[in-house]
C-alpha cells in the first residue's frame, strides 16, 4: 500500500467516524431531551395532584358542618354511637349499602377518601345520606 492510498483510506475512515459520531450524538441528545420532557410532565402532574390533595384537606378542615345539639355526647346507648369516633349519634347512612353506622362528620371523612368503603361491610360507597329521626 502506497502512501497516497493510506492517506485516502485514513481520510475515508475519518469521515466515517466523524459522521457516525454526529449521528450517535444527535440520537443521544434526542433521547435525553425526551426523558427530560417526560419527567418534567410527570413532575407537573404530581405537583398538581399534591396541590389538589392539599386543597381537599383544607376543604375538609374548613368546611366541617356544624354539629347539632342532639349529636353531642350524652347518655346514648352504645348501639347508637358512631362506630368510628364513638362520640356522636349515628346520623348518616351510606349509599348503596344503607348501613347507618357513622355520625355526619365521620361519614364525610370516609366519603372523601380515595376509595371510600363502608366501615361495616367494606363495600364501595358513592355517597352518604343524613338520617333524621322524628
Amino acid at each position: 500500500m502506497t502512501k497516497d492510498e493510506m492517506v485516502v483510506d485514513l481520510a475515508f475512515e475519518t469521515k466515517v467516524l466523524l459522521w457516525s459520531g454526529i449521528v450517535l450524538g444527535s440520537i443521544s441528545i434526542g433521547i435525553l431531551g425526551y426523558a427530560v420532557v417526560r419527567n418534567w410532565n410527570r413532575w407537573k402532574e404530581w405537583r398538581q395532584q399534591r396541590q389538589s390533595q392539599q386543597q381537599n384537606r383544607a376543604d375538609i378542615n374548613g368546611n366541617i358542618p356544624q354539629i347539632d345539639a342532639d349529636e353531642e355526647i350524652g347518655d346514648l346507648p352504645d348501639g347508637q354511637l358512631c362506630v368510628i369516633c364513638l362520640m356522636r349519634r349515628r346520623r348518616s347512612a351510606f349509599i348503596p349499602c344503607g348501613h347507618l353506622v357513622c355520625c355526619q362528620l365521620c361519614a364525610i371523612s370516609v366519603e372523601r377518601e380515595v376509595s371510600p368503603k363502608c366501615p361495616l361491610c367494606r363495600q364501595a360507597i358513592r355517597n352518604s345520606m343524613r338520617i333524621f329521626e322524628c
